[in-house]
C-alpha cells in the first residue's frame, strides 16, 4: 500500500472527524479509507484515533503524527510543482474520455488556451463515459462522475457536483418560478436516465442541512444531460445540472436558476489514470487544466 497515499486519507479523517465524509471528499470507498489509517497504525505500532459510534479524536501519538503528515505533503506538493515546471515540454498523445456534459459545456471552449500552452501535445478528446477500462478502450486518462469502488486505478479528486435547478426566461414567463421543490409539480421537469436504467434519477435538494430527493417529472427524458440543457435553453421546461456545466449559459442570460436556496451537493468529479503507481505529467497538467474550469 502506498505510504503517502494512506497519509492523505489519515489527514483527510482527522481534519472532517469523519471516515465516511473523507471517503466522499476523495472519491473512494469508506472501506478503503479505514485500511488505510489502519496500515498506518500498524506500521506505526500506535492508535492514531480515537473512534466510537458518536466521535472521532485524535490520540495523542495520533496528533503529533497529524502534524508531520501535513508537512510531508505540503512538501511532496511543493516539490512536485517546481518539478513539473522545470521538466521538458509535454509532447505526443494525450487519449482521454470525459461526460459529454462537461466536455462539451465547459472543456471544449477552454481548449485552446490548455493546448496554446502546450503547443507541442495533441489532445484525442472522447465523450463516451461509459466505461473505467482505460487500458482496454486505449485511453490514457477518463473522468468519471462517481465515488468509485476500489480498483487498481489511479483517481485525483477534481472537484464535486452541486446540483442547480434552472430553466430559460421564456419558460419561467410562461409557467411561472417554483419557489420550493413542492412547486415542481406543476413544472415540466427533464429528467436525465442513467445508462442502465428504466426511470430519471431523483433531483436533490438540501436546505437548512436537510436533504430531500423528488423524481422529475416531464415530457423528456434523456441518457445524456446535455441534451436536457439544450432542451432547457430552448424553453422545454426545468433542468436540473451542475453549476460548473450551467455557468456560461446563465452567464449569458439563455438560463436563470430557480430555488437558489435548496442547492445539494453531488458526487465527486474524478480524474482516473491507470497503468503505473502515479499519473503520467500529461495526465496531471489535464488534471490542473479541468480543476481550474470546476472551481
Amino acid at each position: 500500500m502506498d505510504r503517502f497515499t494512506a497519509m492523505h486519507s489519515f489527514v483527510r479523517v482527522a481534519s472532517l472527524r469523519s471516515f465516511a465524509r473523507a471517503a466522499g471528499e476523495l472519491g473512494v470507498a469508506p472501506a478503503t479509507v479505514t485500511a488505510h489509517v489502519q496500515h498506518l497504525e500498524r506500521l506505526l505500532g500506535v492508535r492514531l484515533l480515537e473512534r466510537n459510534t458518536r466521535s472521532l479524536r485524535l490520540t495523542e501519538e495520533g496528533a503529533v503524527y497529524f502534524e508531520h503528515c501535513c508537512r510531508t505533503l505540503e512538501e511532496m506538493r511543493q516539490v512536485e510543482g517546481r518539478l513539473a515546471s522545470s521538466g521538458p515540454a509535454l509532447r505526443g498523445v494525450l487519449r482521454a474520455d470525459v461526460p459529454v456534459v462537461l466536455g462539451r459545456r465547459l472543456i471544449a471552449p477552454r481548449l485552446p488556451a490548455f493546448l496554446g500552452r502546450y503547443p507541442q501535445l495533441a489532445l484525442h478528446l472522447s465523450m463516451e463515459n461509459r466505461s473505467q477500462d482505460l487500458i482496454g478502450r486505449g485511453w490514457d486518462c477518463a473522468i468519471r462522475i462517481a465515488a468509485l469502488p476500489d480498483s487498481s486505478l489511479i483517481a485525483r479528486r477534481l472537484g464535486v457536483i452541486r446540483w442547480i435547478t434552472c430553466a430559460a426566461p421564456e419558460y419561467l414567463a410562461r409557467a411561472g418560478e417554483p419557489r420550493s421543490p413542492a412547486d415542481l409539480v406543476q413544472h415540466n421537469c427533464l429528467g436525465f436516465m442513467p445508462v442502465g436504467e428504466r426511470a430519471p434519477a431523483p433531483w436533490r435538494f438540501q436546505c437548512d442541512g436537510q436533504s430531500m430527493e423528488w423524481v422529475p417529472s416531464g415530457n423528456l427524458v434523456a441518457d445524456s444531460l446535455d441534451p436536457l440543457l439544450d432542451a432547457a435553453v430552448a424553453g422545454l421546461g426545468l433542468v436540473q445540472i451542475d453549476h460548473a456545466a450551467a455557468r456560461s449559459l446563465i452567464g449569458e442570460g439563455r438560463l436563470r436558476r430557480v430555488l437558489a436556496g435548496f442547492v445539494a451537493e453531488g458526487p465527486p468529479i474524478m480524474l482516473l489514470g491507470g497503468g503505473a503507481r502515479q499519473m503520467s505529467r500529461k495526465v496531471r497538467a489535464f488534471g490542473d487544466f479541468v480543476e481550474s474550469l470546476l472551481a
